[in-house]
């Protein structure tokens, strides 16, 4: 409570009717006549028990909260006169104030003659100095018999009948003060109603009356919990109570340490209708009393049940849910899990701002270490309709998956694969991934071909593809990585497998119109690249599209064939030797230098494929029937003619032998051995 806290007041008396006498702050017609009628004597006449009465509501219109005392008025000229003094208190104020009985002492009763001034100024709460009584009895039966009448029937208006109401007000006073801000501020209670104050337009909360008014309150037509509390037993019900009521009588009588009211004030702000929110946040508090022993799941779902908005008692929605970082031990982890689980497939966790609950951090240790209840959680979800809490909580779970896992999913969980593969297409863009059965690739194709990949990724895919070595709908994945397919073809250099064998006639073929796109477009290709472009397209593409001028196939003819994996390098002699061959200019001699040792060494030992000899043969003159047959001499005599017809230097084979075989073969072409006398034959 601040040091000093400002608190207005108002008089109301007997002028001309029962009116505003004095008001330390100006108040507006309206206002003032609101308080007139409330303050007024709600019957013809007090009851013996009845001459004094509090009562507390909002005022209308107003940052008000009004508490005032009525008490009997026999010394004005008119009969059935009272005298109100209100102490109209700021709900902020309101709410910082621990013990609400401290106000009970700022009313004062007026006498003649009448001064005034005393009620103009405004009263320091601080300066009053008022407590309540230490010796003040706590009454148990009373305060219980409030809490099941006010709490166990929230929606209708209770009214208590007894014989007097000054026992009620050390129990009322304290259940006002143990009620968390947003509920005190618009609790509305009297005392002394003689009459139902109701009729004021006012919704109150507890009435409490004379027994002589109960027929009165029998004829009432709104919702009203009558209780005559002189002919109730010894026990105020007789059921035995709840244990969050004992919980909260516990708190009443000073036990504060159990942490009852702070929980109320905590969590009270954000509930829709405070005093229907009061019961449920009781047992909420039973429940989660001792988290390590909570029965987290059921606690979830009847706070979910409870509070059926999102937006109400968001804040303990948000406490419940939240689980420590990082999860250092299994108590933690099981937590973790079992809020996980409830947030995405219970029906009462529609309650929750789920959306905002962040899967991405839990996900990793999750994974780890709760693998198989994480799986089958998947599993379950899978069957289900998707919702955007599940699918954030499979989002994350899949980043979390790498390839060896999703090999070990598919074994047990074939099902789960594409939903995973939806989350995190990323996974397609692994090798190992297309190594899983085949029917489970076709449903990871599937998925992939739901999702809206752009051609760069699907050539990511081509290249995981194409290394795998796959034969799942290779042709419908290069369509649709279009015009990058090839970038996604080049992984395949770079790893292992490109040194041990080519890959398939049928990837071959699939992939010939994007090899060729790219060798018509460009001419900075790597010889690495250039190489496995001119392998996938057919022969006449490589003769229409390339010669020995582009400057990439120079900068090829200048690398050792060593450069590039070893089942493109005799394809790509081939290629050389064909675009050397056709060279019209000296742009063909180093690629007849760099081409011809290793052709002729595989013609020599059919170590060579179809399309290979297909590319090379129309360059390669006839040696007269039965001759054609020695490929060998073929090459060797096109060279020769090749080298006569461009050349006037000595033989640049000779310079490039590394071995006297070599240097054999380059004298071979220089003599002509191959020449005019063996055609003369």
């Amino acid at each position: 409570m601040p040091d000093w806290m400002r608190i207005e007041q108002a008089l109301f008396g007997y002028r001309e009717g029962h009116n505003l006498m004095a008001a330390s702050v100006p108040l507006a017609p309206q206002v003032r006549q609101f308080l007139a009628t409330i303050t007024d004597s709600s019957g013809p006449e007090n009851d013996s028990g009845f001459e004094a009465a509090f009562t507390g509501l909002p005022v209308p219109e107003t940052d008000f909260y009004a508490l005032f005392r009525t008490w009997p008025a026999p010394e004005m000229p008119r009969p059935g006169c009272v005298w109100s003094h209100v102490i109209l208190i700021g709900k902020a104020n309101l709410a910082q104030i621990s013990d609400l009985s401290l106000l009970k002492h700022l009313c004062a009763r007026p006498s003649l003659p009448l001064k005034t001034s005393s009620y103009e100024a405004a009263i320091s709460l601080d300066a009053v100095g008022a407590i309540e009584d230490a010796t003040a009895i706590f009454d148990r039966d009373r305060s219980d018999f409030l809490l099941k009448a006010l709490y166990e029937h929230p929606k209708v208006g209770v009214v208590v009948l007894d014989a007097q109401n000054a026992s009620w007000e050390i129990p009322l006073f304290k259940i006002w003060s143990q009620q968390w801000p947003r509920l005190r501020c618009v609790f509305a209670f009297s005392l002394g109603s003689l009459a139902d104050r109701r009729l004021a337009g006012v919704a109150f909360d507890l009435q409490v009356a004379p027994l002589s008014s109960e027929r009165l309150w029998r004829r009432t037509e709104t919702p009203t919990l009558l209780l005559n509390y002189s002919t109730l037993p010894a026990g105020p019900f007789s059921t035995p109570s709840s244990a969050w009521v004992n919980t909260a009588l516990t708190d009443l009588q000073g036990g504060y340490h159990n942490g009852f009211r702070q929980f109320l004030i905590d969590y009270g702000s954000d509930t829709v209708k405070p005093r229907e929110a009061y019961a449920k946040l009781a047992v909420a508090h039973e429940s989660a009393t001792d988290a390590r022993k909570a029965d987290w799941t059921k606690l979830l779902r009847l706070i979910g049940a409870c509070f059926p908005s999102k937006t109400e008692a968001a804040q303990l929605k948000q406490t419940l849910t939240a689980v420590p970082q990082p999860l250092s031990s299994a108590e933690d982890l099981e937590r973790a899990l079992t809020v996980a689980t409830f947030l995405v497939s219970a029906p009462e966790a529609i309650a929750y701002d789920s959306d905002k609950f962040d899967f991405a951090t839990l996900a990793p240790s999750l994974w780890k270490q709760k693998r198989d209840a994480i799986t089958s959680l998947l599993s379950r979800l899978v069957r289900k309709e998707e919702n955007s809490v599940a699918s954030a909580f499979a989002a994350a779970i899949a980043k979390t998956v790498d390839s060896a896992a999703l090999k070990s999913i598919a074994d047990t969980h074939s099902e789960l694969v594409p939903m995973i593969i939806g989350h995190c297409p990323a996974l397609a863009f692994e090798v190992e991934t297309w190594h899983l059965p085949g029917h489970v690739q076709s449903q990871l194709y599937e998925a992939l071909c739901r999702l809206s990949l752009a051609q760069n990724e699907w050539a990511k895919v081509v290249g995981a593809m194409f290394i795998a070595a796959t034969d799942v709908s290779v042709r419908e994945a290069v369509g649709k990585a279009g015009s990058h397919a090839m970038q996604g073809a080049f992984r395949w250099l770079d790893h292992p497998i490109a040194e041990q064998i080519l890959p398939s006639q049928f990837w071959r073929e699939a992939l010939a119109g994007s090899s060729a796109e790219v060798l018509g477009k460009s001419t900075a290709l790597s010889p690495a690249e250039l190489a496995l472009c001119a392998w996938c397209v057919p022969a006449e593409t490589v003769r229409h599209t390339l010669s020995a001028s582009r400057t990439d196939i120079q900068h090829l003819a200048q690398q050792p064939l060593e450069s590039l994996p070893l089942p493109l390098r005799v394809p790509t002699a081939f290629v050389l030797a064909t675009l050397g061959l056709r060279s019209r200019t000296d742009d063909g001699v180093r690629l007849l230098v760099n081409s011809f040792y290793p052709v002729h060494d595989a013609l020599a030992s059919a170590r060579y494929s179809p399309e290979s000899w297909s590319l090379l043969s129309p360059e390669l003159p006839d040696l007269g029937r039965w001759r054609d047959w020695d490929r060998c001499k073929r090459l060797r005599r096109a060279v020769n003619d090749w080298l006569t017809t461009h050349l006037q230097t000595c033989n640049p084979l000779l310079k490039a032998a590394n071995t006297p075989e070599q240097e054999e073969l380059a004298r071979r072409v220089s003599d002509g051995d191959d020449g005019a006398t063996e055609l003369l034959d």
